[in-house]
């Protein structure tokens, strides 16, 4: 499951808190330093801040994750 945030209306930290207290297990960020260099800045539900990543890299991340059946493994996220 996922859900996208483009209201306008709170901050960017407001809209993280938010998705940390919705209990998200990734928080995906994309402003335009992201978009332009294909990235993503990658958060963890326990506030872990992961920096960006490549579309590629994160999308290789989470296929590892479901094949293994595994919650999470966010010491390998960036490796």
């Amino acid at each position: 499951m996922s859900e996208v945030d483009t209201d306008a209306g709170d901050t960017l930290n407001k809209k993280v808190r938010n998705a940390q207290l919705a209990q998200f297990n990734y928080i995906l960020v994309v402003g335009e330093r992201e978009k332009s260099s294909n990235t993503v800045n990658v958060r963890t539900r326990d506030n872990k801040v992961h920096g960006e990543m490549s579309i590629e890299g994160l999308i290789e991340h989470l296929n590892k994750l479901v094949a293994e059946k595994t919650l999470s493994e966010d010491s390998e996220l960036l490796k």
